[in-house]
């Protein structure tokens, strides 16, 4: 990028920059960050907090910039999915071209360079520490994933925005709370004090908890009073940002148990460095005053509610790339997550296929198990998401999308599907698809292995009442008894292709387990005398008929 003097115009040779794009023909001056050297390589428009919030919440006018997104999981093992999104942008010069002029922060006399750096949103990620990630930008280029904290900083600014678009801005200490309800990671809790989180994983924090860990984290030893007053203060703005969620109760999130937030005040690099107690009330109570404010501004206040419990629980992925504003841009995320499998399907809905013979299976938990990914499936553009593994003796079956209180959803927007024993794939662009999903798909074995495995089972099962019941066995019989032992073992003994497969067997393998050691005993008991007849037991027979004498 130049400066005005240096992209005026071509020099006398020819050989000057290239004409600007959408000029005409005519070479005028680049734009130029205004505190930026005379001859900047590049655009740098990533401290330009308007772009990036702009991305993130766009008006009706942008909502086309980011036009696609894919997701494509795959499950690996029993512990492990691999997510592999690619986010498809549209060209930014529209966009930058509206939002920068008026920030004052760049010379716009002249057009858009062809390279610019902005921070684009990748993906609303939950709170914990991210595993096998990658990150490239368009062209398979470097991208740089951002600090936590500016992630934090540009969230509070998506709220400032929302709220200040409906008469709403938030103060001083309102800020400071929205950026300690994003500060606050989970991880804090439960990694560094394990025995304070709730048994169940779902029930309320305990006060003494609460007390311990503020003292212990945050330096801030809160009298019990005082935090029961707390307590009491915070519970109706808690109540409200639950109800703007509405997701199932999680004890961890920093919006629904706001005094887990307090304690990153400490953290705000604008704020004191060791808040006193009554500090922190104050900014508790303008906090919770806000949010009542934003509760009766009615339907125009949700987004502003739901944003704010949203980063209570998740946080804004954001890449720094350099990209061709006249161009489309793609950017690539792979990541492993934890995989969540379950013995216990959901319920089918009754618009489901087949859901009358379905819904009795629920009580056999153990042949219907299935997978739960979470669907980011929300915003502007078009979705694509499809699930398979990289084993090839798992099928799946069965798919449905759920909402996060794990029940089904009919799938009216759902535009295109494409379904078959290895993969399941659907398209859509509807504007009312959920903002968050779950995609469940059931997993069983392949037929070749499924038969096997069935057969084996039916021959133990008969083997041993064969050898449960009251009389002698032939020679004949206990070979019956012992060739289904043999393979049932071989069985058992085999390694599966991967530990995927090997949790989907496992209520099989467990019954041929059991089943083995069932009939061993039995054949013990017999060979110690069970089932014999005692020693110098004549045998009975019959009474003899005598035959009436002639006359």
């Amino acid at each position: 990028m130049t400066d005005g003097a240096d992209g005026a115009g071509p020099a006398p040779d020819g050989t000057g920059p290239p004409p600007g794009p959408g000029t005409g023909g005519q070479a005028l001056a680049r734009w130029r960050r205004l505190d930026d050297a005379a001859a900047a390589p590049i655009l740098d428009l990533t401290d330009v907090d308007e772009v990036t919030t702009t991305l993130l919440a766009p008006p009706a006018e942008f909502f086309g910039v980011r036009r696609r997104v894919v997701d494509q999981f795959t499950l690996l093992s029993a512990n492990r999915a691999q997510l592999a999104r690619s986010v498809n942008w549209g060209p930014l010069d529209g966009l930058l071209s509206a939002v920068v002029p008026p920030t004052g922060r760049v010379d716009t006399s002249g057009a858009l360079p062809p390279e610019v750096s902005v921070l684009l949103p990748i993906s609303t990620l939950p709170k914990r520490a991210l595993v096998g990630f990658d990150l490239s930008g368009p062209g398979d280029t470097a991208a740089h994933l951002m600090p936590y904290s500016t992630s934090v900083a540009i969230q509070g600014n998506v709220v400032a925005l929302l709220a200040a678009g409906i008469g709403l801005p938030p103060s001083a200490p309102v800020r400071r709370m929205v950026d300690a309800i994003s500060r606050f990671r989970p991880g804090k809790f439960s990694g560094n004090y394990p025995r304070l989180a709730p048994s169940n994983g779902r029930g309320p924090l305990r006060l003494a908890a609460l007390r311990t860990y503020l003292g212990r984290a945050a330096e801030l030893w809160v009298p019990e009073p005082t935090l029961l007053q707390w307590s009491v203060l915070a519970k109706p703005a808690q109540e409200v940002l639950t109800r703007a969620l509405d997701e199932p109760f999680d004890a961890l999130c920093s919006a629904g148990t706001l005094l887990l937030a307090a304690g990153e005040l400490w953290r705000d690099p604008d704020g004191p460095d060791s808040p006193t107690v009554d500090e922190v009330e104050g900014h508790l109570a303008e906090f919770v005053s806000w949010v009542a404010q934003l509760e009766a501004a009615g339907p125009d206040a949700e987004p502003v509610l739901s944003t704010v419990a949203e980063y209570g629980r998740r946080w804004e992925a954001l890449a720094a790339v350099r990209l061709d504003p006249y161009q489309p841009s793609l950017i690539k995320m792979t990541e492993e997550r934890r995989a969540i499998l379950c013995r216990r399907p959901p319920p089918p809905s009754r618009s489901t296929p087949g859901w009358w013979w379905r819904r009795p299976t629920r009580a056999l938990a153990l042949t219907n198990p299935v997978a739960l990914v979470d669907l980011d499936p929300g915003g502007p553009g078009s979705y694509h998401v499809s699930i398979g593994t990289d084993d090839s003796s798992i099928e799946l079956s069965h798919p449905a999308v759920l909402d996060l209180y794990n029940h089904e959803i009919e799938q009216i927007y759902v535009e295109d599907v494409q379904h078959n024993r290895e993969v399941y794939a659907y398209y859509t662009t509807d504007v009312r698809r959920p903002s968050r999903a779950r995609l469940s798909v059931g997993l069983s074995i392949s037929p070749d292995v499924s038969r096997v495995t069935v057969a084996l089972l039916i021959l133990m099962a008969l083997a041993v009442g064969l050898a449960a019941l009251p009389f002698r066995l032939g020679p004949d019989a206990v070979a019956v008894i012992t060739i289904p032992s043999s393979f049932a073992a071989t069985i058992l003994l085999t390694r599966e292709r991967s530990s995927l497969a090997a949790w989907v067997l496992g209520p099989a393998k467990t019954t041929l387990l059991a089943l083995l050691v069932v009939l061993a005993v039995l054949s013990g008991l017999r060979a110690v005398g069970w089932h014999r007849p005692a020693d110098g037991a004549a045998p009975t027979s019959p009474p003899a008929t005598v035959a009436p004498a002639g006359r």
